[in-house]
């Protein structure tokens, strides 16, 4: 976070915010290469390794074939055409053949990518697919292997040589998005009709979209960088508009229907600091802005100042996170050290969402509204995404920082805090960040 003047854009940006954050109710030249600042060490709860990372990718390679053939004709009226290669390639054998498109295995360490010339999916099978398992399951290969075979549904609806007619029409921030956004589709029709050893339920579609998150384009970088493809929100947000939507959607993105969200640091002083302010700050900030604008929601309300310590004598505290709502009392406050946990692991906008979540439960009761039960806890995650929409591009006070977004979407996946209601509840289905229907990414941030 940062509290300097920055210029005031679309309202897109707002209404993009609401789509991810509420829950409310991701070779045409230069496409086979390494990206840079690409990771699978995005944090993820550790899975058993798979008895054969080679036959999963046969079933994922397999399972994707079979969702186009279906889905394709259905979105396009014309019939699917089979992608003729899939390639893994053992980057740990000197000897091993020279992959598809590049000169040599080692050229492919940690990466897969998808070839137009050669109409090939090509990916690391020794590193980068076990360590894709490991850290996500088979949903972080699924989703590493859709994305690839999103890029080959766009060749086959001739975006290559569109591009290469009119490359500012299609950069590659944007066709990432849509083979992002046809990632969504394949899982989501995956998890509708489900492959044996393929499990794709809450919890594992929030492990592919933590996948996503690993290959997000490094802090600073913006959309208009011609090696861009997408911070974690922008990547995210894609796969989910796939997930809830269709192909059809996704063919449709454009730059006129799209905003993106990264952004550079304001200062050399941001930039330093990883665009996080000391937890103290922080909360000093998100205190002064939050009541603010929520009294400017809910009008005759006085929102509470931001305290520490239990509050009220109730369970309900605890059991709500690092950030709380005391009914009895109105109060809002923090447990200052979980809450600081929250700012080393994440980022400060992590702790931010969780505040600010807890103030929109204060505002929900103020106006006599509901506050426990799913619909609260949903209600107060899309009342922090509608105040961030208001942050990313404001034109003076506080506002965010590179990585802010990222940091509220890893949150979000990797735990229920900001969704739990004034009891400490949950709507025990999951989080709802992937909600039925939704978006895509790039496994290897240049694929």
């Amino acid at each position: 976070m940062r509290a300097r003047d920055r210029r005031l854009t679309a309202v897109a940006a707002l209404v993009l915010v609401l789509v991810v954050l509420c829950s409310c109710t991701q070779a045409v030249p230069g496409r086979a290469r390494a990206a840079a600042g690409a990771s699978t060490a995005a944090v993820a709860a550790p899975h058993a390794v798979h008895a054969s990372t080679d036959a999963l990718g046969d079933t994922v390679t397999d399972a994707l074939q079979n969702v186009w053939r279906e889905d394709f004709p259905a979105a396009f009226g014309r019939p699917w055409t089979d992608v003729d290669t899939f390639a893994p390639v053992d980057t740990s054998d000197p000897d091993e053949p020279t992959p598809p498109c590049v000169r040599q295995a080692a050229d492919l360490v940690d990466q897969a990518f998808y070839c137009p010339a050669a109409d090939a999916v090509v990916w690391d099978a020794h590193g980068l697919l076990p360590a894709l398992h490991d850290r996500f399951g088979p949903a972080g290969v699924a989703v590493v292997l859709a994305h690839e075979v999103g890029h080959a549904v766009q060749t086959r609806l001739g975006i290559d040589e569109a591009q290469r007619r009119d490359p500012a029409r299609y950069p590659t921030i944007l066709l990432e998005a849509m083979a992002d956004c046809y990632a969504g589709v394949a899982l989501a029709h995956l998890a509708a009709q489900p492959v044996p050893g393929l499990p794709l339920g809450p919890a594992e579609r929030d492990a592919a979209l933590l996948a996503l998150v690993g290959f997000r384009d490094p802090l600073g970088v913006v959309a208009g960088d011609e090696s861009a493809h997408g911070n974690a929100f922008d990547r995210v947000s894609a796969f989910q508009d796939g997930y809830a939507g269709d192909a059809r959607e996704c063919a449709g993105m454009s730059l006129d229907n799209r905003t993106f969200t990264q952004r550079h640091f304001g200062s050399e002083a941001d930039r330093a600091r990883g665009g996080n302010l000391p937890l103290t700050e922080l909360l000093a900030a998100v205190e002064a802005d939050a009541t603010a604008w929520f009294a400017a929601v809910v009008p005759g309300w006085r929102p509470p100042p931001l305290g520490t310590g239990p509050g009220c004598r109730s369970q309900d505290l605890a059991a709500q996170g690092p950030a709380r709502y005391c009914a009895a009392d109105g109060r809002v406050s923090v447990d200052e050290e979980p809450l600081a946990a929250v700012h080393r692991r994440f980022g400060d906008y992590a702790g931010a969402t969780l505040v600010v979540s807890r103030y929109a439960l204060a505002g929900l009761h103020a106006v006599d509204a509901e506050i426990t039960g799913p619909a609260a806890g949903a209600a107060a995650v899309c009342l922090a995404g509608a105040y961030t929409g208001r942050l990313l591009d404001r034109d003076a006070g506080f506002s965010l920082s590179p990585g802010d977004l990222d940091e509220a979407v890893q949150v979000l996946l990797e735990g229920d805090w900001a969704a739990r209601d004034a009891a400490g509840d949950t709507d025990p289905t999951g989080s709802g960040y992937a909600a039925p229907g939704g978006g895509n990414a790039d496994a290897d941030g240049d694929g």
